[in-house]
């Protein structure tokens, strides 16, 4: 639902509407969306979802993913079956032939890592209590002013060389912004060095997600005057290009 790199945004409802036209079932990637951007996947009629709730829902690396499916495909057989998807009273029956569960569960494999699941009993709850229109909300404001501050500042000129990747309109962008600059790799370490945690995407993104559950509008300000900084100093230059494991 938004593109990892550039942090645009499709329109969902239109989408799926148009290849229902023609009998394509429609399936999101939500990794970049879920907990950022409100989903009514019942409304929009899509036949399933998934994300990670490492991002924005704050499960941790290793955290447990998660499925959605649209009631009208309750009755299909899964695919890959896993113990874990047969009828919830009878998976230690053992029974050759898979009935799965009801609704999404059916498509569950093995057991859940508990230990990966249990953070998500918090942030879920903390979630529910801000309400993801709220959280959404405070996104665009972090994201505007990002954006406002890279470009009143003059971080966008020559001498600068950043450029906004990211669509400007709130209906077409997600909850992180592109930055670009052609030596986006050793800035965004540049960044780290300095507690600021980016990540960087080939071959000139540098990806600054403000996550509205704990950063503030003086993190963001904060991060622009280091953009500005890594440059004005040459920092730049004397850090390594090289992508690490994580970029």
């Amino acid at each position: 639902s938004v593109l990892y790199r550039s942090g645009q945004l499709f329109d969902i409802q239109r989408i799926t509407a148009a290849a229902h036209k023609y009998g394509i079932p429609v399936g999101w990637d939500c990794c970049h969306s879920a907990g950022v951007i409100p989903h009514h996947f019942d409304d929009w009629d899509v036949d399933f979802a998934f994300w990670c709730n490492y991002k924005y829902l704050n499960a941790g690396p290793g955290g447990i993913a998660s499925l959605y499916v649209n009631e009208e495909h309750f009755d299909k057989q899964p695919a890959m079956p896993g113990w874990w998807g047969y009828q919830k009273d009878r998976q230690f029956d053992m029974l050759h032939d898979f009935e799965g569960a009801d609704g999404a569960g059916a498509w569950q494999i093995s057991t859940i890592t508990v230990l990966s699941a249990a953070p998500l009993v918090g942030s879920l709850q903390i979630m529910e209590e801000a309400g993801v229109e709220r959280v959404r909300a405070k996104s665009l404001a972090l994201t505007d002013y990002l954006v406002t501050l890279i470009e009143k500042s003059g971080l966008t000129v020559d001498e600068y060389g950043y450029e906004i990747g990211t669509p400007r309109e709130h209906d077409r962008r997600g909850g992180h912004i592109a930055v670009e600059h052609e030596h986006a790799a050793a800035i965004a370490r540049s960044l780290k060095s300095r507690g600021v945690v980016p990540d960087f995407r080939p071959p000139n993104v540098i990806r600054l997600a403000p996550v509205p559950l704990y950063t503030s509008f003086v993190d963001v300000w904060q991060t622009v005057q280091h953009l500005r900084e890594i440059i004005e100093t040459g920092e730049f230059r004397h850090v390594s290009a090289e992508r690490e494991v994580v970029a």
